[in-house]
């Protein structure tokens, strides 16, 4: 009988694996090597994508693109070198199959969590013309179609809701006026309003969205805001590296500036956990919009055009022609008239028009309806978000995304509300929670207005919002903006 020699059986299993040149890798570099090629694929998926599509995922020129193409080639072929040098191909069917189950949930499930962030995902991407590849890219055409025809009926639901006339009071409260008498309401009429001084009592009369507590506690603590009177107070820390001031109003938002000579509040709110800023501006009659000076060349920031025309607070305008997302605000998208000048062409079915009219009301109509032949300054977007203090169904804008909106109080005053997104603090919100904002102060009227990178409000020489491409602080080229005339 011979022996057994382990020793020799060793040296001969070790000489075969060695023989084949592969070795087996501990188990969590078999995982790390396959997930590592499933996410090189993907991303060379969506660069070969960017290069053959006219829709990008993300904003990288075609030297940058060409450049990640040939990384992660190189970088696939590594790693699948290491896969088969590893033995890993088992863990990598495996992790194959884990993924593809988890896409076809994504994309194909019912349920209603995920459909639900599945069509938000999707109507974020569509909205934007620098992402939709974000969309196109990784989910079937026909459902992106569904979603896009979705917000075409939308629209079409607001064909023909539009504003009545006349306005509740036909004409602006002007509480600015030298022969100012004190209201008679409740508040006027306690204690507590009682005891103020007569210039107080205008003050708190012209903004009387303000908590007086609050108030009179900030201006204890900063005397020199009052030092001229308080209807020549001037408080800012609006500036976005400001914290803004103790000062709350009524509703608990903060208050980021009071203009008392131009009869301006500024407010941070809250818009579903995103940040927003809503001006109050109290003098429609200097509210205009306002034209880039270089049309139909390309166009300016609002600040730009703001300060060329003794503007202290501005807006996002008029939407414009953003083919590839490199457009430079020189093409009006649908129709403006601004001080009495028509740019553009109209907009079809389901759009709406903003119009401001020389009695300094806003109303809204359909965008191929005929323009009222006292309007003043005009453009046209959608959806229309309320219309005679009602809130319309927003339809399918329930996407977060940066956005901005402009109406009008039912005392006359000029709501103007820009919204931070795209960010992981400020993710942005849908147009129903801006209606809801707008409502929160009496809106009669508002129309939401081109957001996304457009959205953007500046006030006495800087933004007071977030701009979602950090790169462009002061906001893209735009044909025109909504200006806000100072003293």
């Amino acid at each position: 009988m011979g022996t057994f020699n382990g020793n020799t059986r060793d040296s001969r299993f070790a000489s075969r694996g060695k023989g084949t040149g592969k070795q087996n890798a501990p188990a969590w570099k078999q995982v790390l090597y396959s997930l590592l090629l499933l996410m090189d694929l993907f991303l060379l998926y969506t660069i070969i994508m960017q290069l053959t599509h006219k829709q990008m995922a993300f904003e990288t020129s075609k030297e940058i693109n060409l450049m990640l193409l040939a990384l992660f080639a190189l970088g696939a072929a590594a790693l699948i070198w290491l896969v088969i040098r590893t033995c890993a191909w088992k863990r990598l069917a495996c992790l194959t199959l884990i993924f593809a189950i988890l896409y076809l949930t994504a994309v194909f499930s019912n349920i209603k969590l995920v459909k639900k962030y599945r069509e938000m995902w999707i109507s974020t991407a569509m909205s934007t013309m620098r992402h939709q590849g974000l969309a196109t890219f990784y989910f079937p055409h026909s459902m992106v179609k569904e979603i896009t025809d979705r917000e075409e009926n939308g629209r079409e639901g607001q064909v023909g809701v539009n504003s009545s006339d006349p306005v509740p009071s036909g004409e602006v409260i002007d509480l600015d006026s030298t022969d100012w008498v004190e209201p008679t309401g409740s508040w006027a009429q306690s204690e507590e309003f009682q005891q103020l001084t007569r210039d107080q009592k205008q003050f708190y009369t012209l903004f009387y969205e303000l908590n007086l507590e609050s108030a009179e506690a900030y201006f204890q603590d900063h005397p020199d805001a009052v030092a001229n009177g308080y209807m020549h107070m001037l408080v800012n820390e609006s500036s976005l590296d400001s914290e803004g001031t103790t000062i709350r109003t009524k509703l608990g938002e903060k208050v980021l500036a009071i203009d008392a000579e131009n009869q301006i509040l500024l407010l941070e709110v809250d818009c579903d956990g995103s940040r927003g800023v809503l001006a109050v501006a109290k003098r429609p009659d200097r509210l205009h919009l306002f034209p880039s000076a270089k049309l139909p060349n390309y166009g300016e920031t609002a600040g730009a055009i703001a300060k060329r025309n003794d503007g202290i607070l501005a807006m996002t305008g008029s939407g414009f022609l953003d083919e590839g997302g490199v457009g430079n605000g020189g093409q009006i998208a649908g129709w403006a008239m601004c001080g009495g000048k028509t740019y553009g062409s109209h907009f079809g079915w389901g759009y709406k028009r903003l119009e401001l009219h020389e009695n300094n009301w806003f109303y809204i109509a359909d965008a191929y309806d005929k323009v009222s032949s006292d309007t003043t300054d005009a453009m046209e977007f959608s959806p229309a978000l309320i219309v005679d203090g009602k809130k319309l169904d927003p339809g399918i804008w329930t996407s977060e995304n940066p956005r901005a909106c402009i109406g009008q109080s039912e005392r006359g005053e000029i709501l103007m509300l820009c919204v931070e997104g795209r960010t992981l603090s400020s993710p942005g919100c849908s147009v129903d929670v801006c209606a809801d904002v707008m409502l929160q102060h009496d809106g009669r009227t508002a129309l939401n207005c081109d957001g996304g990178t457009t959205a953007i409000m500046w006030y006495r020489g800087e933004p007071v919002i977030r701009c979602s491409n950090s790169a462009i602080p002061q906001g893209r080229y735009l044909p025109n903006a909504w200006v806000y005339v100072g003293e």
